[in-house]
C-alpha cells in the first residue's frame, strides 16, 4: 500500500494548494449555499376535490367518491387513500408510499390525472369536473396580511394583485397567491308586490336576463380586402345598464327592471374565505420561493420591493404584516446553530490544548476548520443546503472529526519521544493506522446509513446527517494523513524521554496511567466478575428502559402556534367568525400574546412544512397567535387551552404547537366497515373509554353528528296538471334561497356574478317556504293545449292575458306539493382505503407522552368487540412513529453486515469482531442513565443518535483492537501487550470521545437536536470508559486458555439454566431482548473460558461454538413460548 503521509511530504506545495482551496472555496460556498429553515421534503399527498352541488353526502360518496376511488386504486404505489364525502363536495386525498422516490412523484400525479380522467365519464349529471391539486408539499416562506385603513374590499384586493404582480417578477420567487379575497356580486331582487302591481312573470324577467346577457355570434362582414366582425353590443357594461333592461308589463307596458327589483352590488353569501390581522379585515399575501434557492437573500428582495411599493404606489394607511417571516426565522436558526459550531469548535480545541499541549490542539484545530470548509465545499457542488439539520450534523460530527488528526499526533508524539527519526516518526503511525482509521471511519458513516434509506418523512429530514458526517468525515481521514504530519514537522519538537531512548520503549506516566493499569490488572484477575457485572448493568438498563420519557419528534421552537376551532358541520359560518372574534378579544387582553390573526373556511396556505392543513369547511376557523417569546408560549398555553375548552364546550379547540409529524390528532383510534351504524356503536364505545381516563382530553370523531334537511315532497300529477316540472320547483327555490345564477357582469378586470333572488311582498327573504311562489323556468303548451282549452280560444272566452298567466304565472309551493319534512342526515361520510371508516381522536393532557396516553387507552379499546367485516387500526402519532421505526431499522442489518464484513476485512479474524460487538450493548447503559438523569424524551433523533453511538463505539474498539494485535504480534508477552495496548490508546480514545462529548454541549438545549446530543454524550461517556477495559478482558477470554480450572466448567454449566430461567421470565419485548444479548455476551466467554488454549483444534471445540451457539437460541425461544402460550 502506498505511504500516504510519506507521498505528502514529497507534495508539499500540492497539499497547501489544495488546502488553501478548501479554505477559500469553502468559505464561499457557506455564503452562496441555499440557506433554509429545515430540509426540503417532498409531501407525497395529492387530493382530487369534485363538486356536486345539490347531493347529500352519501349520495356524493356513492355516485362520485366510490366511482373516482376505484379507478384511483388500480395505479399503483399507493399507501392509502382517505376520502371525505360531504353534501356538494367530494374530497380524495392521496398519499403514495413513501419508498415511491422523489424523482417519480410527479410520474405519480401524472397517472393520477388519467385515472381521475378515465372516470369522469361515469360520473353523473350535474358534477363537476374533478381537479386534482398535487402542491401540498411547496411551502410558502413568506405570508403577508395587508390590511388598509378606509379602504374598501375592492380597493385592497386591487393592492394586493398589484403586490402580486411585482413580487411575482423578483428573481427567485416561484409564485405568489393571494387568500381571503371576498367576491362580489350582483343581486337582483324581485319585489312581489311591485311585479303583482305591474303584471310582471318571474319566469319573463329570468328569460329577459337571460337572453340579454349572453354573447351571441354574429359572423365577419367582407369589406374588399377586409374581412370585419360583426357584434350585437347588448351585453351589461355597468350596474345601471342592469336596471334600465325592458320587461313586458300589462297592456304592452315597457317597464324597466329597476322598477320591480332592488338592484344592489354585495358580496358573495357564504364567504368561503376571511382574513383578519388583529381585528382587521385583511388580504393574505403568500410567497413561495423556487426550490433550492436562498430564502434569506429572496426575502430582502422582497421587502425591497414592498418598501418601494409602499413609498410610491401604495396609499397611507397600507400595510404589509408578517404573519410568517420564513427568512427571519431562518436567520435567527442559522445563526444559532452557526454558533453553537463555532462555540464547539472552540471547546474541541481548547480541550486538545489542555491535554495534549498548546502545538497539538493547535494543528488538530487548524485541520479541524480545514475540515468544515471542505465540506461546505463539496455540499454547494452537490446542491446541499445550509439548514438546520445539516448544521446540527457538523456539531455532531465535531468530536469525531478530530479523532484520527488526534491518533496521528499521539503516535507521532510518542515516536518522537521514543527517539525515533524525525521522518520515521511523522511517516510511522500513518503506515500503521491509515488502514485501521479508515476502516474506522466507515463504520461511523456506515452507523447512519439506516438514516440515509430511510424513505419517510422523518428519514428524509434527518438525511442530511449522513451526508454531512460521510462527507467531513472521509475529509477529516485524508487531512489527518497529509495536513497533519506536514504541520507537526513544522511546529512539534517534544523532548525525547532518556527511558524511551534507552529502551526504545513506549513510556506511559503519569496518575491516570496507573490508575488505567491497576483497573485493568484487577480486572484481569476476575474478569467473570467484571464480565456479569456488566450484564447486570445492561439487564437493568432494560429494566430502566421504561421509565423514560418517550415520543417521536420534538415540538419546534417557535413564538407563535395556530388554533383549530371547528364546529359541526352546517353551523352557519357567521357563529364561526363571531366566535373566533371572542377568543381573540380575549386573547388580546393577555400581555403575553402580540398579534392574531383569524382565518375563516380552511387555512390560508401551507406557509410552513411543520403544520396541519385542514380541509375547507365552513363551520371551521383557525387562528395564527403571536407570543412574546417561546418561554411565554410554553408557559400560557395550557391555561389559554384549559380556557377556551371550557368557553366553548359545543366546539373543538386546540392549539398546536409546529411539529414536523404535523397530525392533526395525535391519538387516533380507526374503525373500519359497512354499515355506519355498527361504526357509530364501536366508535361510542370507544370514546367512552377515552372520557373515563384522565391521561386524554380534546375527544372528537370525524363523523359528525347529523344534521336537518328540508325535504319537499313533491306531487308530481298536481305539477304537471299547471305545467310544472321538478326543475322549475327546484329553480324557484333556489331563488328563494341562494338566488339563480343568470351569468356574470364584468367591471374592469373584476368579474361580478349576478344571482337573480324572490323577496316576500315586504321586500324582506322568504322565511316561509310553502309560499314560495313556483314558476316555469321554460314556459311550455304540453299538456295545455286540451279540447277544452282549444274551445275556449276559439270561441274568444280565453284572452291572450289570461294565457299568459297560465303559461308564465306563478304557484305557491305548497299547492304542488303534500308535505314539508324535516330529515336527519350525515353531513360527512368518511371513508380509508375504500371502507367507511370512523375515527375516535383525542390528545394527551399536558405532562403526558404521547404514547404513554395512548397506552393507557389502548388495552381497552383493543378488547371492543369486532363484527366480521370490522377492524380496528391505530392511526395518528403511533402510525407514523411506527413506520419510520420500520424503515429505520429495515436497513440496519445491512448496516451491521457491512461493519462485520469491514472488521474481518481489517483483522482477517472473526473472534476480534465478536469482541468489539459484545461492547454495543453497553452503550445503552450510558444512554438510559443520562436520559433519566436529564428528562429528555427518548424520541427519533435520541434513537439516530444511539444508532450513531455504534459507529463510534466500533471505531474505539477497532483503534483498541488494532494496537492489541500488533503488540502481540511483535512477540509482547500477552498481558503485557493488553495492558500496554490500552495505555498506548488511553489518550487518543479518551481525547476522541471527550472531545464528540463536550463538543455536544452547545446541542444540549435545542428543542430538537438536545435528546440526540444526550443520548450520545451519555453513552458514549459510558461506552468509552467500559470499552478500555471491557475490550482487553474478552480478548484475554476469547484468546487465552484455562487449565485445570474447574471453576470455570462450574461456572459454564451453572449459566445455562439460569439465562434459560431468565429468559423465561421475560414479560416485555424489551427483557426479551436484553436477555438475549446476555446469553449472546456469555456463552461464547464460557465456551473460550475452558475450551483449551487459543487456536484449538479439537473438533468437539468447533461443533460447540458453531452448532451450539445458534441453536441454544432457538431452543430459548421454544421455551419461552411454551411457558407463555
Amino acid at each position: 500500500m502506498i505511504d500516504i503521509s510519506k507521498w505528502a511530504f514529497e507534495n508539499k506545495k500540492l497539499i497547501y494548494f489544495l488546502i488553501a482551496v478548501l479554505i477559500v472555496g469553502g468559505a464561499y460556498s457557506s455564503y452562496e449555499m441555499s440557506k433554509l429553515e429545515d430540509p426540503e421534503v417532498t409531501v407525497k399527498v395529492a387530493m382530487v376535490v369534485t363538486t356536486y352541488p345539490g347531493a347529500s353526502a352519501h349520495q356524493v360518496e356513492l355516485e362520485v367518491t366510490d366511482v373516482l376511488e376505484k379507478s384511483i386504486r388500480t395505479m399503483g404505489n399507493i399507501d392509502n387513500v382517505e376520502s371525505y364525502s360531504y353534501n356538494d363536495l367530494s374530497l380524495i386525498q392521496v398519499e403514495l408510499k413513501t419508498t415511491v422516490k422523489e424523482a417519480d412523484v410527479e410520474q405519480c400525479w401524472d397517472l393520477l390525472r388519467r385515472k381521475v380522467a378515465n372516470a369522469q365519464a361515469e360520473l353523473p349529471e350535474g358534477a363537476a369536473t374533478p381537479l386534482v391539486k398535487d402542491d401540498f408539499g411547496n411551502v410558502y416562506g413568506m405570508f403577508y396580511a395587508l390590511t388598509g385603513d378606509g379602504l374598501q374590499d375592492r380597493e385592497l384586493s386591487d393592492y394586493a394583485e398589484l403586490i402580486k404582480r411585482e413580487v411575482s417578477e423578483l428573481d427567485g420567487v416561484e409564485r405568489v397567491d393571494l387568500y381571503g379575497k371576498r367576491e362580489e356580486c350582483i343581486n337582483i331582487s324581485l319585489l312581489q308586490d311591485r311585479m303583482a302591481n305591474l303584471g310582471v312573470k318571474p319566469a319573463e324577467v329570468l328569460a329577459t336576463l337571460n337572453g340579454q346577457n349572453k354573447t351571441t355570434y354574429t359572423g365577419y362582414y367582407d369589406n374588399g380586402d377586409n374581412r370585419i366582425r360583426v357584434t350585437v353590443s347588448d351585453k351589461f357594461k355597468t350596474v345601471e345598464d342592469i336596471g334600465r333592461m325592458l320587461i313586458q308589463g300589462h297592456d304592452d307596458d315597457q317597464l324597466r327592471l329597476s322598477d320591480i327589483a332592488r338592484i344592489e352590488k354585495d358580496y358573495e353569501n357564504p364567504t368561503r374565505n376571511e382574513l383578519f390581522y388583529d381585528r382587521q379585515r385583511a388580504m393574505g399575501i403568500l410567497i413561495a420561493a423556487s426550490s433550492g434557492s436562498d430564502i434569506i437573500k429572496i426575502g430582502k428582495r422582497v421587502e425591497q420591493k414592498l418598501d418601494e411599493l409602499k413609498a410610491e404606489r401604495l396609499p397611507t394607511g397600507v400595510e404589509c404584516h408578517k404573519v410568517f417571516y420564513q427568512p427571519e426565522r431562518v436567520s435567527g436558526s442559522l445563526g444559532t446553530f452557526i454558533l453553537n459550531l463555532i462555540e464547539s469548535v472552540i471547546i474541541v480545541v481548547v480541550i486538545l490544548m489542555i491535554t495534549m499541549g498548546f502545538k497539538s490542539g493547535v494543528i488538530i484545530g487548524i485541520s479541524l476548520v480545514v475540515t468544515v470548509f471542505g465540506s461546505f465545499l463539496f455540499l454547494y457542488f452537490v446542491d446541499g443546503t445550509m439548514q438546520r439539520v445539516s448544521l446540527a450534523s457538523f456539531v455532531l460530527a465535531m468530536g469525531m472529526l478530530v479523532d484520527n488528526a488526534i491518533v496521528i499526533i499521539d503516535g507521532i508524539l510518542v515516536d518522537l519521544k521514543a527517539g525515533k527519526s524525525r521522518m520515521e516518526a511523522m511517516t510511522a503511525i500513518g503506515r500503521q493506522t491509515a488502514m485501521p482509521l479508515l476502516g474506522a471511519t466507515l463504520i461511523a458513516i456506515i452507523a447512519f446509513l439506516p438514516i440515509f434509506m430511510s424513505p419517510d418523512t422523518a428519514g428524509v429530514y434527518t438525511r442530511d446527517l449522513f451526508i454531512v458526517l460521510a462527507v467531513s468525515l472521509l475529509l477529516s481521514w485524508v487531512l489527518a494523513l497529509v495536513h497533519v504530519p506536514l504541520m507537526a514537522n513544522r511546529i512539534l519538537h517534544p523532548e525525547v524521554s532518556k527511558e524511551a531512548s534507552t529502551t526504545g520503549k513506549r513510556v506511559y506516566e503519569g496518575k491516570i496511567y496507573a490508575v488505567l493499569r491497576s483497573l485493568l490488572r484487577f480486572s484481569l484477575a476476575h474478569r467473570w466478575s467484571f464480565v456479569f457485572a456488566m450484564v447486570a448493568l445492561v439487564v437493568l438498563s432494560a429494566f430502566s428502559y421504561r421509565f423514560m420519557k418517550q415520543g417521536f419528534f420534538p415540538d419546534m421552537v417557535y413564538d407563535q402556534l395556530y388554533m383549530e376551532y371547528k364546529l359541526p358541520e352546517g353551523t352557519n359560518y357567521t357563529r364561526v367568525t363571531r366566535d373566533l372574534e371572542e377568543i381573540e378579544a380575549y386573547l388580546k387582553t393577555r400581555p403575553e400574546v402580540t398579534h392574531v390573526t383569524a382565518s375563516v373556511g380552511g387555512t390560508p396556505g401551507r406557509y410552513n412544512l411543520v403544520r396541519n392543513i385542514a380541509n375547507p369547511s365552513l363551520a371551521y376557523g383557525e387562528l395564527i397567535i403571536d407570543f412574546t417569546s417561546p418561554d411565554a408560549l410554553v408557559d400560557n398555553m395550557p391555561e389559554i387551552q384549559q380556557y377556551l375548552s371550557s368557553r366553548y364546550p359545543d366546539a373543538y379547540v386546540k392549539l398546536n404547537r409546529y411539529n414536523l409529524m404535523f397530525k392533526k390528532y395525535p391519538i387516533e383510534a380507526q374503525f373500519t366497515g359497512p354499515d355506519p351504524v355498527v361504526l357509530h356503536q364501536l366508535a361510542d364505545s370507544a370514546r367512552s373509554i377515552m372520557e373515563s381516563c384522565p391521561d386524554v382530553y380534546l375527544i372528537t370523531t370525524d363523523w359528525e353528528p347529523q344534521i336537518p334537511v328540508l325535504t319537499i315532497e313533491y306531487d308530481q300529477p298536481t305539477a304537471r296538471a299547471i305545467g310544472l316540472s321538478r326543475n322549475d320547483v327546484s329553480l324557484s327555490l333556489l331563488s328563494a334561497t341562494s338566488g339563480i345564477p343568470i351569468g356574470s357582469f364584468h367591471e374592469g378586470i373584476h368579474r361580478d356574478n349576478i344571482y337573480l333572488r324572490c323577496l316576500d311582498e315586504q321586500g324582506r327573504p322568504i322565511e316561509d317556504l310553502d309560499n314560495t311562489q313556483i314558476f316555469s323556468s321554460l314556459p311550455s303548451l304540453n299538456g295545455l293545449l286540451t279540447q277544452e282549452m282549444m274551445m275556449k280560444l276559439k270561441t274568444g272566452t280565453l284572452s291572450k292575458d289570461e294565457l299568459v298567466e297560465t303559461l308564465m304565472g306563478t304557484t305557491p309551493l305548497k299547492q304542488i306539493s303534500k308535505r314539508i319534512d324535516v330529515q336527519w342526515e350525515d353531513p360527512v361520510v368518511p371513508r380509508y382505503n375504500g371502507q367507511r371508516s370512523q375515527r375516535v381522536q383525542c390528545s394527551p393532557v399536558p405532562g403526558i407522552e404521547t404514547e404513554k396516553a395512548r397506552q393507557s387507552i389502548a388495552a381497552q379499546i383493543e378488547q371492543i368487540p369486532l363484527p366480521d367485516g370490522y377492524k380496528l387500526q391505530w392511526q395518528g402519532e403511533r402510525n407514523a412513529s411506527t413506520k419510520s421505526m420500520q424503515y429505520l431499522f429495515k436497513n440496519f442489518p445491512f448496516a451491521i453486515i457491512l461493519m462485520i464484513s469491514i472488521l474481518i476485512m481489517l483483522f482477517k479474524d472473526y473472534r476480534k469482531p465478536i469482541i468489539i460487538f459484545c461492547c454495543i450493548p453497553l452503550v445503552f447503559v450510558g444512554v438510559v442513565a443520562v436520559m433519566l438523569l436529564t428528562g429528555k424524551t427518548f424520541n427519533f433523533v435520541a434513537i439516530v443518535g444511539t444508532l450513531g453511538l455504534i459507529g463510534m463505539i466500533i471505531k474505539n474498539g477497532i483503534v483498541l483492537m488494532d494496537e492489541i494485535t500488533l503488540q502481540i504480534s511483535q512477540g509482547v508477552e500477552p498481558v503485557t501487550a493488553l495492558i500496554d495496548s490500552a495505555q498506548s490508546r488511553l489518550r487518543p480514545v479518551m481525547m476522541a470521545s471527550l472531545t464528540t462529548i463536550l463538543g455536544m454541549i452547545p446541542l444540549l438545549p435545542d428543542a430538537m437536536f438536545g435528546s440526540l446530543a444526550a443520548s450520545i454524550m451519555g453513552g458514549l461517556l459510558f461506552g468509552t470508559l467500559i470499552t478500555l477495559l471491557f475490550i482487553p478482558i474478552l480478548y484475554a477470554l476469547f484468546f487465552f486458555c484455562y487449565r485445570n480450572n474447574p471453576q470455570k466448567k462450574w461456572t459454564a454449566f451453572c449459566t445455562l439454566p439460569l439465562f434459560c430461567c431468565g429468559n423465561m421470565l421475560a414479560t416485555t419485548p424489551w427483557w426479551l431482548a436484553f436477555f438475549q444479548v446476555g446469553i449472546f455476551l456469555v456463552f461464547p466467554l464460557i465456551q473460550f473460558g475452558y475450551n483449551g488454549k487459543s487456536g484449538s483444534k479439537k473438533p468437539f471445540h468447533k461443533w460447540f461454538f458453531y452448532v451450539f451457539y445458534p441453536l441454544h437460541l432457538l431452543v430459548l425461544g421454544i421455551l419461552r413460548w411454551v411457558v407463555f402460550a
